[in-house]
C-alpha cells in the first residue's frame, strides 16, 4: 500500500442518523473542531456516501476523520482501503454499538477527549480484513449471527432501542424464532493446514474477528488482538435451543471458552461454504452468500488512538 504525506486540510464525515439521529451536541462540538483544524466537513445523505468522500480525499492524501458507528467506519475503511494509498483515520464514535471504537481501539467515552485524539491521537498501524471483496475493520459472521444484525436494524426503528439492549434483543428474538435456520457450514483455514474443521457441520455461531467483540459488546473473541496480523475465529456448534437461551449470557461476557460446543482458532485466511445461501454481517452491514473467502490485511490501516 503506498505511504503518501498527509496534508494539513482533513476531511471529517459525520453521518447525521447516527445515534438514532440525536447528533445535535456531537455536531456542535465537532464543527467547533473543524474550524480550529480549517478541515473540510461534510455530512452524508445516503448510504455509501461515507466511502465515496473517504475514497476522494485517499485519493488526494488527506487524513480522514468519521462521526459516526460501526457502519459509517466500515464505509470509511472501505473507502480508504480501495485507493491504495495509507493516510490518517480519525474516529469519533456516535452509533449505537460502537464496538471497533470502544472495544477495539480501546478509544475514549468522553466526547471532548474522543474528538482530539481523532485529530493528534498517536497513529497506529492496525489489521484489516477483506472478505468477498470487501474490506472490514472488526468481525464479520455468517448464519445465525448474520439474521441477528438483521433483526437489529429492523429494531432500531423501535423507541429505546439502542446499543446492548438492541442487540441483546435481537439475539432472543433469532433464537426463539429463527433457531431453526442455523446453517451447515465447512471451514478451512490457511488453505487447509490447519485440517480440524473441514466436514461440513452445523453451527450457531461462525465468527471471524480482528477485534474482541460485536453486537454492542458480545465478547464474541475475548482475546482477539488487532497488531497481531491473524484473525480469530470462534464456532459454537448446533445445541439444543434451551441450552442455547442458557449460554447467551455468557458468551455475551465472553466466558464460553470452556463450553465443549465452542471451538477458537487463529488463521490468516478462511474459506466457509455453505449448504445454502445465508446471511453474511461484515461490521453491521448485511448481505448473502454460498461461498466466503476471507483474508487479513496486517497493518492495512493507520488511525488515530
Amino acid at each position: 500500500m503506498e505511504t503518501t504525506t498527509p496534508s494539513s486540510n482533513p476531511l471529517v464525515i459525520l453521518n447525521p442518523a447516527a445515534n438514532r439521529g440525536n447528533m445535535a451536541r456531537i455536531r456542535e462540538a465537532v464543527r467547533s473542531r473543524v474550524e480550529r483544524e480549517s478541515a473540510e466537513y461534510v455530512e452524508t445523505t445516503r448510504q455509501g456516501e461515507a466511502k465515496e468522500c473517504a475514497r476522494r480525499a485517499a485519493d488526494e492524501g488527506r487524513p480522514v476523520v468519521i462521526v459516526g458507528g460501526d457502519g459509517s467506519v466500515h464505509e470509511v475503511v472501505n473507502g480508504i482501503l480501495s485507493s491504495g494509498k495509507r493516510v490518517p483515520l480519525g474516529i469519533i464514535p456516535a452509533g449505537s454499538g460502537n464496538d471497533y471504537a470502544w472495544n477495539t481501539l480501546k478509544l475514549p467515552r468522553d466526547l471532548a477527549t474522543a474528538i482530539e485524539r481523532a485529530f493528534t491521537g498517536q497513529l497506529v498501524n492496525v489489521d484489516a480484513g477483506i472478505v468477498n471483496g470487501k474490506y472490514f475493520a472488526n468481525a464479520f459472521s455468517v448464519g445465525l449471527d448474520a439474521d441477528i444484525a438483521v433483526a437489529a436494524a429492523q429494531l432500531k426503528k423501535v423507541p429505546l432501542m439502542s446499543g446492548s439492549r438492541l442487540y441483546y434483543s435481537a439475539t432472543l428474538k433469532q433464537l426463539l424464532f429463527g433457531y431453526a435456520r442455523s446453517p451447515w457450514l465447512s471451514l478451512h483455514l490457511d488453505d487447509d493446514k490447519q485440517a480440524d474443521e473441514q466436514e461440513t457441520r452445523r453451527y450457531i455461531v461462525l465468527a471471524v474477528t480482528i477485534g474482541p467483540t460485536y453486537g454492542a459488546g458480545f465478547r464474541i473473541c475475548p482475546t482477539a488482538d488487532h497488531l497481531d496480523g491473524l484473525f480469530d475465529i470462534c464456532t459454537i456448534n448446533y445445541m439444543p435451543l434451551l441450552r442455547a437461551l442458557k449460554l447467551l449470557p455468557v458468551v455475551r461476557k465472553g466466558e464460553h471458552a470452556t463450553i465443549p460446543e465452542a471451538t477458537f482458532y487463529r488463521a490468516r485466511s478462511v474459506h466457509i461454504e455453505a449448504r445454502q445461501p445465508g446471511n453474511i454481517q461484515i461490521d453491521g452491514e448485511t448481505g448473502s452468500a454460498t461461498c466466503y473467502d476471507a483474508s487479513i490485511l496486517p497493518g492495512a490501516l493507520s488511525v488515530r488512538v
